[in-house]
C-alpha cells in the first residue's frame, strides 16, 4: 500500500492559514462572552449552516431584508448559552479551494454540569475585503468511536 500524504495548500500563505485558524477560534470566544452581535468577524452576511447531523432545522430568512447572518445571529441570541460555559476549537487544518479555502476543525463544549461534547466543522471560508469570513459550516457531532470525517489525504 503506498504511503499517505497530505494534500497541501500551496496557494494559501502562512498569514491566510493564521488568519484562518483565528476567525475559527474567535468564533468560540464570541460565543463564551455571548457577543452574538459580532458574528460579522466570524461570518458572511450569506452564511449557511448545515445542522442537519444534530436534528435541527436549517435557519432561513424570515424575510427578505434580512440577512442569512442576521437570523443566525438573531437564532442565537434565542437560545443563549444554555448550560455552555466554554466552546473550545482545535485540531484545524486548513486547504486551498478554488478562490478561497476549506477548512476541518474539532469544537468540543464545556458544560456546567462538566460533561462535555464534541463536533467537526467542516467550513468553506472566502476572503473579504475585513479578512476571512466563513461562508459555509457543517456541523456535526461526534459521538461514535471511529466515525470521523474523511480529511483531504491522497496516495503517492
Amino acid at each position: 500500500m503506498p504511503p499517505m500524504r497530505w494534500e497541501f495548500a500551496m496557494g494559501l500563505s502562512a498569514d491566510d492559514r493564521l488568519q484562518i485558524h483565528e476567525v475559527i477560534a474567535l468564533h468560540g470566544h464570541l460565543c463564551d462572552a455571548g457577543a452574538y452581535d459580532r458574528f460579522d468577524l466570524v461570518f458572511t452576511p450569506d452564511l449557511v449552516v448545515d445542522t442537519s447531523d444534530l436534528g435541527l432545522a436549517p435557519v432561513h430568512p424570515d424575510d427578505s431584508s434580512r440577512s442569512r447572518l442576521d437570523m443566525y445571529i438573531a437564532v442565537a441570541h434565542r437560545r443563549g448559552p444554555g448550560d455552555i460555559l466554554a466552546f473550545h476549537a482545535t485540531n484545524v487544518i486548513v486547504r486551498e479551494d478554488g478562490g478561497g479555502a476549506r477548512a476541518w476543525s474539532k469544537g468540543s463544549t464545556v458544560n456546567r454540569d462538566g460533561s462535555v461534547a464534541s463536533y467537526t466543522y467542516e467550513d468553506q471560508l472566502v476572503r473579504t475585503g475585513d479578512g476571512w469570513r466563513i461562508r459555509h459550516r457543517k456541523i456535526s457531532r461526534r459521538s461514535e468511536p471511529g466515525r470521523g470525517v474523511e480529511l483531504p489525504i491522497v496516495s503517492d
